[in-house]
C-alpha cells in the first residue's frame, strides 16, 4: 500500500514535466514557425491536467515525507537538507509555471486574437519553460537522493 502514493507522485511529475517538455520542444518550435494558434490552443487544453498533476505532486509529496520516519532519523540520514532544497525548488518551479500559464499564455492569446506580434510572449514562455525544466531536473535528482536516504532510515 505504500507504493501507491509514490506511484501517484511519480505519475504526477511525469504528466506535469512531460507535458511541459512536449510543449517546449514540439509545439514551441511550431509556434515560432507560424503555428501560434495551435500552441495557444494546446497549452490551454493542457493547463487543467497540468495543474491537477501539480496538485497531486504536492499532496503526495507531503504525504510521502510523513512516511519517512521520525524527525531525528530524517535529520541523521541527510535527507532533511535535500528535502528542504527540493521543497524550495518545487515552489520556484510552481511559481514560474503559474507565471507561464496564467500571465504569459493569456498575453500570447491576446496577441494572436489582435493579430499582433506574438514573438515577445513566445520568448517569455520559452524562457519560463526552460527554467521550469532545469528546476525539474534538479528536483528529480534531489528526489533520488531522498529516496536513497530513506532506505537507510528504515
Amino acid at each position: 500500500m505504500t507504493l501507491v502514493p509514490i506511484w501517484l507522485h511519480v505519475l504526477g511529475v511525469v504528466i506535469w514535466v512531460g507535458g511541459l517538455a512536449w510543449q517546449a520542444h514540439v509545439l514551441a518550435p511550431l509556434a515560432r514557425r507560424g503555428e501560434v494558434r495551435l500552441f495557444v490552443d494546446a497549452a490551454r487544453r493542457a493547463r487543467p491536467m497540468s495543474w491537477v498533476a501539480v496538485s497531486v505532486v504536492g499532496l503526495t509529496g507531503f504525504y510521502n515525507v510523513t512516511r519517512l520516519g521520525s524527525l531525528a532519523q530524517v535529520l541523521e540520514s541527510g535527507a532533511a537538507l535535500a528535502l528542504a532544497a527540493k521543497f524550495m525548488l518545487v515552489l520556484g518551479a510552481v511559481t514560474l509555471a503559474a507565471q507561464r500559464d496564467f500571465a504569459q499564455l493569456p498575453i500570447l492569446a491576446g496577441a494572436v486574437a489582435a493579430a499582433e506580434d506574438p514573438a515577445p510572449a513566445l520568448r517569455a514562455i520559452a524562457r519560463l519553460d526552460r527554467a521550469v525544466l532545469v528546476l525539474a531536473l534538479a528536483i528529480v535528482y534531489l528526489g533520488l537522493f531522498v529516496s536513497r536516504a530513506a532506505l537507510t532510515i528504515r
